[in-house]
């Protein structure tokens, strides 16, 4: 046997045994170590998006697994987790537009159990368009909303806002994926950057996909966050309004919004999930000189425990907690005369 046989012999035997060990780990994992599971398989739903970065994935369907729950997943041909809406108004029927994130999508119950499923189930004359993805931020739901969603001609526009959606507007990167970017130039003038957004690159295609199926590879990335995290290397908890720039970028997105809305005629309405203080307090001083509706959810979740309304890993709602929210921003719509 030649020296070069046996080097590659040798480094045969390394990397199947390499293979053979991480197999043995990643099913001991999934076997003992349920909680490793992967957290946003809703990313299995998404496509590439030249505009939007990405966007859901037209006639997808399949489980959303979690440590928590596992729900039912459908997406209609029109690219919304709801059902298929008609492009032309029906007669006698109102039409409502959501835009938001995965709250607003329903991260981790049912489809009949959002929030805007049951509004649209209490209220037979409304058609409710749930145009949320999961990720989105303000500028993305900005960028939809002119692309497509004033398209479907609705009556009224409800954007659901996070507080973490001040960050997402700065950011040219989220979760790994490559996003549009505005930036404010002088006199508040947005201009548009990234677009094309690019593509992922083979690394990060194969990150993704470890990321999503692999117990332990999502374990292991987990601890290297949190080790950042302590370092400081990453921000960590909730964006809020303390930071000046995001602010005054989220201003001119929320201002563009609402132009857009009003040219056509069409009422925009805000709400937000619970978050800083300061969050909703900024928020409501932005919309009120917009002269646009706004609703924080803080109060409807104000002393009801986590446990009740959350999951115990994931801060997300659980089905109690998308009734709770469909409660609240029920009544600001009927007092803002939108249902009745």
């Amino acid at each position: 046997m030649t020296a070069v046989t046996r080097v590659t012999a040798t480094a045969s035997l390394v990397v199947a045994a390499t293979v053979l060990a991480l197999g043995l780990a990643e099913g001991v994992a999934r076997l003992l170590a349920p909680s490793w599971a992967p957290r946003h398989a809703e990313r299995n739903f998404w496509r590439y998006d030249e505009l939007l970065g990405w966007a859901h994935r037209e006639g997808a369907s399949g489980t959303l697994r979690h440590p928590d729950f596992e729900v039912r997943v459908e997406i209609s041909e029109q690219g919304f987790r709801d059902r298929p809406y008609p492009q032309e108004r029906v007669p006698g029927q109102s039409r409502m537009l959501v835009l938001g994130d995965s709250f607003s999508w329903g991260f981790g119950v049912e489809r009949q159990e959002i929030l805007w499923e049951i509004l649209e189930a209490r209220h037979p004359d409304w058609e409710i368009i749930n145009s949320a993805v999961s990720g989105y931020g303000t500028d993305q739901q900005l960028l939809f909303l002119e692309r497509r969603g004033l398209d479907f001609r609705p009556d009224v526009v409800v954007l659901q806002i996070h507080p973490n959606d001040v960050q997402d507007t700065a950011a040219e990167r989220r979760y790994g994926y490559p996003k549009p970017s505005f930036q404010l130039e002088p006199e508040a003038r947005l201009t548009l950057h990234g677009v094309p957004v690019p593509r992922l690159s083979l690394v990060w295609r194969a990150q993704r996909r470890l990321g999503e199926s692999s117990y332990l590879f999502n374990r292991l990335r987990s601890v290297e966050q949190l080790f950042e995290a302590a370092v400081g290397s990453v921000p960590t908890g909730a964006a809020g309004f303390e930071t000046e720039p995001d602010l005054a970028l989220t201003q001119a997105l929320l201002r563009r919004m609402a132009s857009d809305c009003r040219e056509v005629g069409i009422r925009l309405l805000v709400v937000s999930t619970p978050g800083p203080r300061d969050f909703a307090d900024g928020l409501a001083r932005t919309l009120a000189g917009l002269g646009v509706p706004y609703h924080s959810l803080d109060e409807a979740f104000k002393g009801r425990s986590r446990e009740k309304t959350k999951f115990p890993h994931d801060p997300h709602w659980n089905a109690r907690g998308q009734r709770v929210a469909a409660d609240a921003v029920e009544e600001f719509l009927v007092e803002q005369s939108v249902l009745h």
